[in-house]
């Protein structure tokens, strides 16, 4: 399906945001198999990859949460449960980056193998999470946001994005 300009701006966004995460996803792996001080320099490297991903997720999430999710639930109605299903995986990844950051951000120079391998799973979950999500969002909802928002409201979509547009390229 050919998706209209704005649809297909958040969609083309997981690219790059895959891209990052499959970065952090294969240092994450290489910590959980890995032994010494390497786990440890893995480790920091793990922390400030996912700390400049929350930054590009966040503004993509919430191009997606206060724009785009609440033109659809107007058109789709109460009953329907496709945005609450949506928001409720954003939640669900956010809460594990955090979890990752919060944890990491507590440890000191004692950080071992051990606690790098534990930490390292918030940041796999997160990944899971959002690769399952991004999938769903490409195959069901921008389809279905094509079909039911109108030529008005994509134009209307499209110039809200547009607003908020540089602070996503930026990073």
């Amino acid at each position: 399906m050919v998706l209209s300009k704005p649809l297909q701006q958040l969609k083309d966004e997981h690219v790059e945001l895959m891209m990052d995460m499959n970065l952090f996803y294969d240092i994450a792996e290489e910590i959980d198999f890995g032994s010494g001080n390497d786990v440890v320099q893995l480790f920091m490297e793990l922390y400030e990859k996912v700390l400049i991903f929350v930054d590009k997720l966040e503004i993509h999430a919430n191009r997606e949460e206060n724009v785009l999710f609440p033109m659809m639930s107007q058109v789709l109605g109460m009953n329907d449960k496709t945005i609450e299903q949506m928001e409720y995986e954003h939640e669900k990844a956010e809460r594990h980056l955090q979890d990752f950051l919060t944890e990491a951000a507590q440890v000191d120079s004692s950080l071992d193998e051990h606690d790098a391998q534990s930490i390292s799973v918030h940041a796999v979950q997160a990944y899971a999470t959002l690769t399952q999500h991004f999938a769903k969002e490409e195959k069901v909802l921008f389809p279905l946001a094509e079909k039911i928002l109108s030529e008005a409201e994509k134009k209307k979509l499209e110039q809200l994005l547009q607003t908020i547009n540089t602070a996503f390229d930026k990073l």
